[in-house]
């Protein structure tokens, strides 16, 4: 009996002598669907200064001070006047081999009817794409707080903190998200007294003050000319600053103990808690790539089931102190005003006693200070009790 020909969608062409061949279209476009979850999940991928290396474990990033200049009179030497221009450098560590894989059992592909190779990429793709934004918004905020400049006369970053008016609340309201203006506002006025470029400039915060912009970016666009749309509840653009919200801003660093340098990329624990606000210019980070985000895939036989990696090789570091800043909004502390709210209620409490007790003509010794309100109440609670029983008895004769 003749072979029967059988049609070989996944191969390329008729190159189908081995497992790999046979279905190598559909690794490619496994793959292509990790590397697309990837570029779509991250906010800081394209945004930051990076470089290549072919191998090694690290890379220098050099740093160049400011030259200066002078007028030359007649009869002068300019070996006499000459500044030299000051360098330093900024060196970036591989951090080590970032993975995410996953392992599918044979009898769950025979038996399980919808496509699941296709979620199980794109989630590969994400976790890579929070791990490396994780790390760089980590060093972003590191930068911000580094107080020591690269070269001297550069300037560095800082924390730039505003208040809540009194009476206001924040949240997702247009307090809040004027408060966030100012905030970069003032960003953008810092990064250019450093001569930091205009172009890309990037704004990091969480879902909620990108919420809060929007909810005030009507009075933005009027007042202001913000580059949004309150349709899409979407601002794009607002005092010089690309703006991204990322619910991952202050998650830090994946598997800190294993990263090949510093801390793993924690998040400054002073300010994680606080809903921090990450201006930045692309060169305030550095990205080192050893090795750019790839998929492989194996055949387990002792498992029986397929093993899909998605791996990168990359290093991250700050760079620019002076081209990062951190901001922050003072909305109050939240135990203080549950503190101050328990106490309101205990005055309000024993006031409407002392009320009651006055119109029951009873002299009662009003508390001198807030901390004897809550002893005063007892006091003021059985004395009134009193001379309501003392008026029946009265009236009963």
């Amino acid at each position: 009996m003749a072979n029967v020909t059988i049609a070989h969608p996944g191969a390329i062409g008729d190159q189908i002598t081995d497992f790999d061949k046979q279905y190598a279209m559909a690794l490619k476009i496994f793959a292509g669907e990790t590397l697309t979850a990837f570029q779509r999940t991250s906010v800081t991928n394209g945004r930051t200064n990076e470089r290549t290396i072919q191998y090694g474990k690290s890379a220098q990033f050099p740093a160049f001070g400011r030259a200066t200049a002078k007028y030359l009179k007649a009869g002068d030497n300019l070996d006499d006047q000459r500044v030299n221009i000051k360098n330093g450098e900024r060196t970036i560590v591989i951090d080590g081999l970032l993975t995410s894989d996953c392992l599918i059992f044979d009898l769950d592909s025979f038996i399980l009817h919808y496509d699941f190779r296709s979620p199980y990429a794109t989630e590969l793709g994400n976790a890579l794409a929070v791990a490396h934004d994780a790390s760089v918004l980590a060093e972003i905020a590191k930068e911000a707080l580094n107080e020591t400049p690269n070269v001297e006369g550069l300037g560095t970053g800082g924390v730039i903190t505003k208040k809540l008016a009194a009476g206001e609340t924040g949240g997702i309201n247009a307090a809040t998200g004027k408060a966030i203006y100012d905030i970069l506002l003032e960003g953008k006025t810092k990064m250019a007294n450093n001569y930091v470029p205009t172009q890309d400039r990037y704004a990091y915060m969480l879902p909620e003050y990108h919420s809060a912009l929007a909810s005030a970016l009507d009075f933005l666009n009027r007042n202001y000319g913000a580059n949004g749309s309150i349709l899409e509840g979407n601002v794009i653009r607002l005092a010089g600053f690309d703006i991204f919200e990322c619910p991952h801003l202050t998650q830090g660093g994946a598997d800190a103990d294993n990263a090949g340098q510093g801390d793993g990329h924690a998040f400054p624990s002073d300010y994680k808690e606080k809903s921090p606000i990450l201006m930045c210019h692309k060169s305030s980070v550095g990205v080192v790539r050893l090795k750019g985000l790839s998929m492989e895939s194996g055949r387990r036989i002792n498992y029986q089931s397929d093993q899909i990696v998605a791996t990168m090789a990359e290093g991250i570091g700050g760079l620019r102190p002076e081209a990062t800043f951190m901001g922050i909004i003072d909305d109050g502390d939240p135990v203080m005003a549950s503190l101050m709210a328990e106490r309101d209620a205990r005055i309000a409490e024993a006031t409407a006693q002392l009320q009651a007790a006055k119109e029951a003509s009873v002299s009662i010794v009003v508390p001198t200070s807030i901390s004897e309100a809550t002893t005063e109440e007892a006091k003021v609670a059985t004395k009134a009790t009193k001379a309501t029983t003392s008026k029946t008895k009265t009236t009963a004769k």
